[in-house]
C-alpha cells in the first residue's frame, strides 16, 4: 500500500516500465534502463529508488463493484511483466507504506531500501527518515519522509 501524505502536485510519474518480478504497491524499486523493468535493488540502497504502484483497474467480478477497498489485491499486487507507475520521491515529501520492517525503528531513524524492496533501519547515512506509524483505517503504515540532509542512526 502506498499513501501520498504530503507530496508535490502535478509531478511526472514514469509509466514506461514493467515489473521485473511480482511485487506489491508501496515497495521501493530501481530502474533497469536496459530492460525497461522495475527491479528490486541488488543491494541495500538509500538513493536512486522509486515507489512502485499501478493503475487502479478492477479485474473480473470486481468490475461490478461501486466501491472497492484500497487494500484489494487487484490494486496492491503487481504481477511480473505488469506495467507499473514509478513515483520519484522528492525532498520534503511524506509517504505512508506497509512495505517496511519495524524491527528496531524509532521516530527520526534513517531508513534504507533492502533487496526485498522494503524499508528498514539504515546502517549508513540516509535522507530517508522514519516518521512513525500512520493508522489507515486499521492498517498500520510507516511514514517515510524525504529529508534534505542525511542522518546517521546512533
Amino acid at each position: 500500500m502506498l499513501r501520498e501524505l504530503q507530496t508535490i502536485s502535478n509531478k511526472n510519474v514514469d509509466a514506461m516500465y514493467k515489473a521485473d518480478v511480482a511485487m506489491v504497491a508501496g515497495m521501493a524499486v530501481v530502474k533497469n534502463y536496459v530492460d525497461k523493468t522495475a527491479d528490486m535493488p541488488a543491494a541495500a540502497t538509500v538513493a536512486g529508488f522509486y515507489f512502485v504502484t499501478k493503475e487502479r483497474v478492477p479485474i473480473g467480478i470486481n468490475c461490478a463493484k461501486t466501491d472497492m477497498s484500497d487494500y484489494s489485491t487487484d490494486i496492491t499486487v503487481i504481477a511480473a511483466n505488469e506495467p507499473v507507475k514509478l513515483i520519484t520521491p522528492m525532498i520534503g515529501e511524506r509517504y505512508a507504506v506497509d512495505q517496511y520492517v519495524a524491527t528496531g525503528l524509532a521516530v527520526g531513524n534513517s531508513l534504507m531500501v533492502g533487496i526485498d524492496g522494503k524499508f528498514a533501519k539504515a546502517t549508513v547515512a540516509s535522507r530517508i527518515i522514519y516518521g512513525g506509524t500512520f493508522n489507515d483505517a486499521g492498517h498500520t503504515l510507516a511514514i517515510v519522509e524525504i529529508s534534505d540532509k542525511a542522518v546517521t542512526n546512533a
